[in-house]
């Protein structure tokens, strides 16, 4: 079964499709609810399957999840997004690999060759390309990374590529290429 990297943009998304009383209703992206059923159905399939979502040891992965989608009081119980990690979690379809993580600048970055550190400027998505570089390293998967909305992979794909990093959107190119045109 394959395992994936979920961007934390899919599972806001997700969340806010989920439930009207979600906090994240009013934040997460995209707000055009079509593409938010886009991307909860995806995860939705995700939750069911027998596929495995990959975390790093570090836990820089599942603290950007936590910091996104705190318990929600009003429906008092964890934001969908969360109840799909925990649930691949019981069933232990949770791999985790090794990354190095540089602290220096007072927020921990996963740390990348010169090269893939040249193509992922935000350094926020840097724990994402090191997941996914030691997953090849350590458990010999390619682990692709799903993302909803966020230009940034978009635009960094065919590049991630080239190095066996395959990044997998699911919103239609135009609304991509519209995000990037400011259309």
């Amino acid at each position: 079964m394959p395992t994936y990297l979920i961007d934390t943009n899919v599972m806001l998304a997700a969340s806010a499709y989920h439930s009207p009383l979600s906090a994240l209703v009013d934040e997460a992206e995209p707000k055009e609810p079509v593409y938010r059923e886009l991307i909860y159905n995806r995860l939705r399939e995700f939750d069911l399957s027998d596929d495995s979502v990959l975390m790093d040891e570090e836990c820089l992965i599942r603290d950007e999840y936590e910091k996104n989608m705190a318990f929600n009081s009003h429906m008092r119980d964890q934001e969908y997004g969360f109840q799909v990690l925990q649930y691949k979690q019981d069933r232990g379809l949770v791999k985790y690999v090794p990354i190095d993580v540089d602290s220096s600048s007072g927020e921990p970055i996963g740390v990348l060759s010169a090269d893939l550190t040249a193509i992922v400027f935000d350094t926020d998505d840097r724990k994402w390309v090191a997941s996914a570089v030691s997953a090849m390293d350590y458990l010999g998967i390619k682990c692709p990374i799903l993302y909803g909305a966020e230009s940034d992979w978009y635009m960094i794909k065919d590049e991630l590529l080239k190095y066996d990093i395959q990044c997998d959107h699911l919103l239609p190119d135009a609304w991509y290429i519209n995000k990037i045109s400011g259309t």
